[in-house]
């Protein structure tokens, strides 16, 4: 474990959900970042859902990492520190402050960020008092009360109070976590949500710089996680209403996230987007253009030399192969199951194809057993091997197209690792794989198709593209060459590394002047 550190970070990377616990493309790109920097100190305050103490971690900590800060926001077993006991007339300007952002609409700026603080810090200052007290406090039904005349008044009064309840523990969590924020010169998040919530208090209160690398939309990603939940009650959702498909508490949940979102867009510096077509997405959801820039994401290629080579040897020694891989999370964002589906469609056209899924399935464990179950009802027994977690560089020499079918994406690490071993990729429509694979449209020159684009949840699109791909020689070399030219040209970590170290060396410089006057 990371020793405690006295002396500030250079960089405080404020995660949710990824590094070091989870594999992923985020997690990459945080090892990856903290690999490029040596002459930094980076700490981290990470932000999880509940302790796993089965939970292993996935990376080994670089010797630059000083200072690991883990919290747990739905750990709902672990005591928040209070006492029982009365609230006093203490708290009247919290229940004020409560009053101005949460019972008109709020906006997500500068005015709302100053008032969420306030109300964190009281919660902060006042650590003696539990939530349970808090929560059943006259004054907080009273609230509670307001909240639910607002915003869902044709609700269950009963649903209502408890999605509050889960909706304002975690922030409770969060509040009294925060004094473990390291300190930092920069603080540094990847997404918005929770963890740049933290990150934007954390920058307003210091009065540090905060950068904010967007990997996916996080917003976008959480109304399609609230729309689909079958654990936030909601009778609209049950009896469709035209005029009103989203009922009030699934309302609720998006509006914080929105607003949450926008707190920390209004409070970051840079907002880097990977590509161009999420920083349009940013916009839309509240981002200003001013700030932003655009970073992919990037590898040394010079490293997939021999990989690529030695994929080649063996696509010589075992000439007609067909083999479609998948490397990844088994999670349903991945959507596995339409992948599966696109499987049998294949292996009933080209009875030699066979598809290897690797990656780690210890994430949703019951989506893990769906998808096997689904692999059985398919008959694909013989067909499909699931063979969990596995090293990147031989999966890629043993395989001959990679497949990607999530619903949602940033820029993926793996079909840039892909493209630079000379793998073609059939991939859905998501995030960044359509620039990826067909170019951006200012390419120039343009070096044509890397690989073959698919609809979400199109099992049958999916498949025909893989049996093109499998059954045209000619088409995988061009579609190999291409992709492999593109990300030599377009995805180098050189570039990467010179364009956040211009980044971080401008707060950097601007920190030294202010220190010096």
């Amino acid at each position: 474990m990371v020793a405690k550190h006295t002396t500030p970070a250079d960089v405080c990377l404020v995660l949710e959900g990824t590094y070091p616990y989870v594999s992923g493309g985020v997690s990459t790109w945080v090892h990856q970042i903290m690999g490029m920097f040596p002459d930094l100190n980076f700490a981290i305050f990470y932000l999880g859902a509940q302790k796993d103490p089965n939970c292993q971690m996935k990376y080994e900590l670089p010797p630059n990492l000083v200072a690991l800060e883990e919290v747990y926001l739905f750990d709902l077993t672990v005591n928040d520190g209070g006492i029982l006991g009365g609230m006093g007339g203490r708290w009247q300007l919290f229940y004020e402050s409560v009053r101005k952002l949460g019972v008109r609409l709020p906006k997500g700026d500068a005015h709302d960020l100053e008032l969420l603080r306030s109300i964190l810090a009281h919660i902060t200052k006042n650590s003696r008092i539990s939530f349970d007290t808090f929560w059943r406090n006259e004054s907080t039904w009273s609230v509670v009360r307001e909240l639910y005349d607002r915003y869902a008044p044709n609700e269950s009064f009963i649903d209502f109070f408890w999605t509050l309840r889960f909706l304002v523990q975690p922030l409770w969590k969060l509040a009294r976590a925060m004094h473990r924020m390291p300190e930092a010169k920069i603080y540094h998040t990847a997404c918005t949500g929770y963890a740049g919530l933290a990150a934007a208090l954390a920058s307003a209160e210091k009065g540090k710089p905060l950068v904010l690398t967007e990997h996916g939309i996080y917003l976008r990603e959480r109304i399609a996680d609230i729309c689909r939940s079958p654990w936030i009650p909601d009778h609209l959702v049950r009896h469709p209403n035209l005029n009103e498909p989203l009922g009030s508490l699934r309302r609720l949940w998006i509006g914080f996230f929105d607003v949450v979102g926008r707190l920390c867009y209004a409070q970051s510096s840079d907002i880097v987007s990977l590509f161009g077509k999420n920083a349009l997405a940013q916009q839309h959801f509240g981002a200003e253009a001013g700030r932003m820039t655009i970073i992919p994401n990037g590898i040394r290629t010079e490293a997939f030399e021999p990989v690529m080579l030695r994929r080649a040897e063996r696509r010589i020694a075992q000439p007609g192969s067909q083999v479609v891989g998948f490397l990844g999370r088994i999670v349903s964002i991945k959507d596995v199951k339409t992948l599966l589906r696109a499987a049998a469609k294949v292996c009933a056209v080209l009875p030699a194809a066979k598809f290897i899924i690797g990656g780690p399935p210890d994430e949703e464990l019951e989506y893990v057993r769906e998808c096997l179950d689904l692999k059985a009802q398919l008959g694909l027994q013989d067909r499909v091997s699931f063979i969990g977690p596995v090293k990147r560089d031989a999966f890629l020499v043993e395989i001959d197209v990679m497949i990607l079918s999530s619903i949602s994406e940033g820029l993926p690490f793996v079909i840039i690792e892909s493209l630079a071993a000379g793998v073609p990729v059939v991939s859905t429509d998501v995030g960044a794989c359509s620039e990826l694979l067909r170019g951006r449209p200012d390419e120039s020159p343009a070096l044509g198709e890397a690989g073959l684009i698919a609809e979400v949840g199109n099992s049958d699109e999916l498949a025909a593209h893989l049996v093109r791909v499998l059954t045209d020689a000619d088409l995988l070399e061009s579609l190999s060459q291409a992709g492999l030219q593109r990300v030599k040209q377009l995805y180098q970590e050189h570039t990467v590394q010179e364009s956040y170290r211009d980044l971080y060396q401008k707060h950097l410089d601007r920190l030294s002047v202010v220190v010096g006057h």
